[in-house]
């Protein structure tokens, strides 16, 4: 596999696990960083969602700067694993880096999985980072 050229964030935690390994790749591999965080109106109300989404992103950035790193901030909403795969897709993703919350056996078969949804339709190599 020849390094990625674009990697794919889906930034959606309040730790930077998964921010920073991304980050350390897009780094070490001198690859193009595209941060993306959802706003999943169905399980919010609307407003509440985007302005958390926002302040994800503002977090992302402020991470990023701190470590020197530029990196595309697309903002998406609908659906998570769907909004993902469409971003991947447009932006010509070539690995898209998605965290995981470690979820049981029973909760992930009741509220399915975004990961496992993005690791079935992805254009290209997916990193989960647990």
């Amino acid at each position: 596999m020849a390094a990625p050229k674009t990697i794919l964030v889906a930034y959606d935690d309040p730790t930077t696990e998964t921010l920073g390994r991304a980050a350390d790749l897009a780094e070490a591999l001198g690859s193009n960083l595209i941060v993306t965080t959802v706003a999943a109106s169905a399980d919010r109300d609307s407003g509440e969602e985007e302005r958390a989404a926002s302040e994800r992103l503002d977090h992302a950035r402020s991470y990023l700067d701190g470590r020197g790193l530029a990196a595309d901030f697309v903002p998406a909403e609908g659906h998570p694993a769907a909004a993902i795969v469409d971003l991947a897709h447009r932006r010509s993703a070539d690995l898209i880096v998605v965290g995981t919350r470690r979820k049981g056996f029973f909760e992930r078969l009741v509220e399915g999985s975004v990961n496992q949804e993005v690791l079935r339709r992805a254009p290209c190599d997916v990193l989960v980072v647990y």
